[in-house]
């Protein structure tokens, strides 16, 4: 088999697709990509991961730095022994060199068909482009087809609307956790036949 150079390879239908993309994208925008939001990789993949891998630990680097920081707080200070017991689902660029970590969220049982949603992060360079509501939708059919019948999650207030638009309603006042405000939202995502 003949060995082509990068040279003289010619692009691959996705990858002049995505060039499309990202030109159409800049005459939008006026110009140039902003370099604080980059465009969506042309090919995600939707995964669980286990607690203790190395994909893991990418789940919480990428938590410590979109919701800890910020904060002034660390998140390798909080007993993470605890999420053994949790599941972590996470949205992923994947290419052939690499796979790149875009959003995270992780899920805990509560009782019979409850589970809470927390800590969801979308890395800031994909932030607004429905990454957070892909990775809401992938979840809730999973736990759908599990059985749950209720979500609930503590949204921090600035993001109460974006938690509405994915359906979930307010439940009671708000609330102080880890310095900032909250409000407790739930979803019925399997109602009782």
């Amino acid at each position: 088999m003949a060995k082509t150079s990068d040279k003289n390879r010619r692009p691959s239908a996705v990858e002049d697709c995505a060039e499309v993309v990202n030109e159409s994208w800049q005459r939008r925008a006026g110009g140039p990509a902003d370099n604080r939001q980059q465009l969506l990789p042309v090919r995600r993949e939707f995964r669980e991961t286990d607690y203790g891998t190395e994909a893991y630990k990418r789940t919480l680097e990428l938590r410590h730095r979109v919701l800890r920081e910020p904060l002034g707080l660390n998140l390798w200070n909080e007993n993470l022994s605890v999420e053994v017991n949790q599941r972590h689902f996470s949205i992923w660029s994947v290419d052939q060199k690499t796979d790149t970590l875009l959003a995270c969220v992780v899920i805990v049982p509560l009782a019979a068909g409850c589970v809470k949603l927390r800590q969801m992060a979308v890395d800031a360079s994909y932030q607004r482009q429905r990454l957070g509501q892909q990775l809401i939708t992938e979840v809730e059919k999973i736990m759908s087809s599990e059985g749950t019948r209720l979500i609930e999650l503590h949204a921090r207030v600035s993001a109460e609307s974006f938690y509405k638009a994915c359906g979930y309603q307010s439940v009671g006042g708000i609330f102080t956790e880890v310095g900032i405000k909250h409000r407790c939202m739930t979803k019925i995502i399997n109602p009782a036949s």
